[in-house]
C-alpha cells in the first residue's frame, strides 16, 4: 500500500495579507497612527500571532478613520488565519459600503476567503466574479488560489484545475510551486475517488489535461499501488514534460516499491471453525484477494492458522517456528490479549482488534479494527462541521450502544456541542413511536399543528443494523421530524436500492469499499464479489478489512506509516496513533433515491 502524505498546507492567508497591504499602500502611508503600531501589527503577522495581529489592526482602524476599511479588512483576514470565522465576519461587517468601489479587490478577496472558510464555494466564486482578475502577483495568486479551491469543493474539478494551474503563473519561488502542485494532486485524486467528472472539453491546455488524466492514476497509486505501474508509465509516456513528473510523481516509484516489500513469509491467524468461522473466513478471503493482486513472482509465502483448532498461543508459536516474518491476527479481543505476552517485538504483529488504552504492548505490535467508536467520533465531527452542535441521540441498549454513545458525546463535547437528550431501544424493538416522541418532545394538540423541540439540530441514530435504521427513519418522518437531519453509522447502510428508500436523506460515514465509485475501488470490490458472491452478500466490510490488513503489512514493516499522516485504503484513510493503533477516516455519503451519494 502506498503511503500517502497529508496534503502540505499552504501558508494560510499570508499572500492575502500581502495583497491587501499592497492594495492599501497609499492609504497606509497617509495614516496618522504611529509608525511603530503598523510595524508591530506586521511583525505579529510574520511571527504567526494572527489573533493578536487581528486585534492590532482593529485598534489601528479605530485610531485612523481615514484608513479604517483597510485595517478592518486586514483584521478580518488575520482572524481567518487564526481560525476564528465568527470574529472575521464581525470585522468584515465593520467595513463600510464604500469599500466596494474604493477597495474592490481586497474587499472581494476577504469576502471570498470568508465564504470558503464556511465551506460555501459557490458564494466565494460569486464574490470573485464581482472583480476583474487582479494584475498584481500577490493578489492574482490569491485570487486563483481561492477560486481553485472553491471550484473543487463545489464538485467542479475541471474549473478548479484550471484555476490552480493559472495560479502558478504568479508564484515565483520553488517552494510555493511545489506546494501548489501537491495540493492540486491531492484535490484531483479526491475528485477522482468521488467519481466526479474529469472529462476536459476540446482544446484544453495540455498541462490542465495532464492533471485531469492523472486523477485515476493517483487513485490507483493510493489504493492499488501494486497494479499502478502500467497506468503510471502510460501517463508519463503521454506527458513527459508535465510539471507533475518532477514534483508529485517523483516519489511514485518509491511508493510502489515500498508497497511490494513484503517479508518472505506471512502468518495469518484467524478463527476458521466454530462460532466465529463466518467472520474469520470473510477476513481471510479479503486478505487473499489482496494477496492475489500482487505479481506472483513477488508474493511472499502465506500460511494460515485456525486458532480454534488449537490454542491461539499454540498457533502463534507454531507460526514463529515455521518462519513467519510478519504475523497478522488474531481477531477477537481475548485472542489478541493472549498473544501480547508471547510477542517479543522481533516479529511484527498486526492484531485485528483494539485493546484498551491501558494495555501495554511490545514493540512492533500494531492493532487494526473496524471500530464503531471511530465512526461515532467521525459523525460528531461532521455534525459540528455542518454547524449542528446540539442534537439528540437514539442508540441501542447494549454494550455496543453504550460505547458508541459515549464516544459520540465525548467528541461532540470537545467540539463545543452537546447531546441534549438520548434514548435507548431494545434490539428486537420495532415500534419506536414513544421513544421518538420523548426524545424530540413531540407535542400534539387536537386542531393545531404538531410541533417538536427546536433546539435539536440533528438526530444521531446508532442503528447497529440496516434493518433497524429502515424502521427508525420512517417513524421519525411519520412523527413530523422529517425536517431534522439524521446522522447514523455505517451499519445503517447495506446496498439495496429498494430497501434504502426508507432511509432517504440519511447522512453516514462508511468505507470506500462500500460507497466509492472510482474505477480502482470498483474493480477491486467487483472482483472480490464475483469470486465469492454468496459469502460477500452480508459481510462486505469484513472482506475490505482483510484486504487492507494485507496491504498494511509492508507499510508497517518498513515503518512508513510512522513517517506519513495518512495511508489510503479501501476501509478508509488510515493513520497510526501513539499506541500503534490504526484508525480510519471515512468517506461521507447521503442516501438519495436509494443510493449513497458522496459528499
Amino acid at each position: 500500500m502506498a503511503a500517502i502524505a497529508r496534503r502540505p498546507r499552504l501558508p494560510l492567508y499570508a499572500a492575502l495579507t500581502a495583497a491587501v497591504i499592497l492594495s492599501a499602500c497609499s492609504l497606509l502611508k497617509q495614516a496618522q497612527t504611529p509608525e511603530d503600531k503598523q510595524e508591530h501589527a506586521q511583525h505579529l503577522v510574520q511571527t504567526g500571532k494572527h489573533a493578536e495581529a487581528a486585534q492590532a489592526y482593529a485598534e489601528l482602524a479605530t485610531l485612523d478613520p481615514a484608513a479604517h476599511d483597510n485595517y478592518q479588512l486586514l483584521s478580518a483576514e488575520q482572524w481567518l488565519a487564526a481560525g476564528n470565522i465568527g470574529a472575521a465576519k464581525q470585522a468584515f461587517a465593520a467595513v463600510s459600503a464604500d469599500a466596494r468601489t474604493k477597495l474592490p479587490v481586497p474587499r472581494a478577496l476577504v469576502a471570498a476567503e470568508i465564504a470558503y472558510a464556511e465551506n460555501d464555494g459557490a458564494r466565494a466564486i460569486h464574490e470573485l466574479d464581482q472583480i476583474p482578475v487582479p494584475t498584481s502577483a500577490d493578489q492574482a495568486q490569491n485570487y486563483w488560489w481561492i477560486r481553485g479551491r472553491s471550484a473543487f469543493i463545489t464538485a467542479h474539478p475541471v474549473e478548479g484545475t484550471r484555476a490552480l494551474v493559472e495560479r502558478e503563473r504568479w508564484l515565483a519561488d520553488p517552494a510555493s510551486l511545489r506546494a501548489n502542485r501537491s495540493e492540486l494532486y491531492e484535490r484531483i485524486r479526491s475528485a477522482a475517488e468521488r467519481g466526479q467528472s474529469l472529462k476536459a472539453p476540446a482544446k484544453t491546455d495540455p498541462i490542465v489535461l495532464g492533471w485531469l488524466e492523472l486523477g485515476p492514476v493517483a487513485v490507483s497509486l493510493a489504493r492499488d499501488p501494486m497494479r499502478a505501474t502500467a497506468a503510471l508509465n502510460n501517463w508519463k509516456r503521454l506527458y513527459p514534460q508535465h510539471p507533475a513528473n518532477d514534483s508529485v510523481l517523483a516519489s511514485a516509484s518509491t511508493q510502489i516499491a515500498a508497497a511490494s516489500e513484503f517479508p518472505d513469509q506471512i502468518a495469518l491467524l484467524l478463527p476458521l471453525s466454530g462460532r466465529a468461522e463466518a467472520v474469520g473466513a470473510a477476513v481471510r478471503d479479503g486478505f487473499i484477494a489482496a494477496y492475489l493482486e500482487q505479481d506472483p513472482a513477488k508474493r511472499p509465502r502465506l500460511r494460515i492458522y485456525d486458532v480454534t483448532t488449537a490454542t491461539v498461543s499454540g498457533a502463534y508459536n507454531q507460526a514463529i517456528l515455521d518462519g513467519a516474518g510478519f504475523v497478522v491476527g488474531p481477531l477477537t479481543k481475548e485472542d489478541v490479549a493472549a498473544v501480547i505476552p508471547l510477542s517479543n517485538g522481533r516479529v511484527p504483529v498486526l492484531a485485528l482488534n483494539f485493546l484498551g488504552d491501558s494495555v501495554s504492548t511490545p514493540a512492533n505490535f500494531y492493532q487494526f479494527a473496524l471500530s464503531p467508536e471511530d465512526e461515532a467520533r467521525s459523525v460528531a465531527r461532521r455534525a459540528a462541521a455542518d454547524g449542528r452542535l446540539n442534537g439528540v441521540a437514539i442508540v441501542p441498549a447494549n454494550e455496543w450502544g453504550n460505547r458508541v454513545a459515549a464516544a459520540f458525546a465525548d467528541e461532540l463535547s470537545h467540539l463545543g456541542g452537546s447531546v441534549l437528550d438520548s434514548r435507548r431501544y431494545e434490539t428486537a424493538q420495532v415500534d419506536f413511536s414513544d421513544l421518538i416522541k420523548q426524545v424530540l418532545q413531540v407535542h400534539v394538540v387536537k386542531g393545531e399543528p404538531v410541533t417538536h423541540r427546536t433546539d435539536a439540530a440533528f438526530v444521531f441514530v446508532a442503528a447497529g443494523s440496516a434493518g433497524v435504521a429502515r424502521q427508525i427513519l420512517p417513524q421519525l418522518k411519520f412523527h413530523y421530524a422529517g425536517d431534522v437531519p439524521v446522522y447514523s453509522t455505517s451499519d445503517s447502510f447495506e446496498p439495496d436500492v429498494t430497501a434504502n428508500s426508507d432511509i432517504e436523506g440519511m447522512l453516514f460515514p462508511d468505507m470506500p469499499w462500500m460507497v466509492a465509485s472510482d474505477p480502482v475501488t470498483v474493480q477491486i470490490r467487483d472482483g472480490v464479489r464475483a469470486a465469492w458472491p454468496a459469502r460477500t452478500a452480508r459481510r462486505d466490510r469484513l472482506y475490505a478489512f482483510g484486504f487492507d490488513a494485507y496491504r498494511l503489512v509492508p507499510t508497517l514493516r518498513s515503518k512508513a506509516a510512522a513517517q506519513t499522516s495518512q495511508i489510503s485504503g479501501v476501509t478508509g484513510k488510515l493513520h497510526l496513533d501513539e499506541h500503534n493503533r490504526v484508525h480510519r477516516d471515512f468517506d461521507w455519503a447521503q442516501i438519495k433515491n436509494g443510493v449513497p451519494n458522496s459528499l
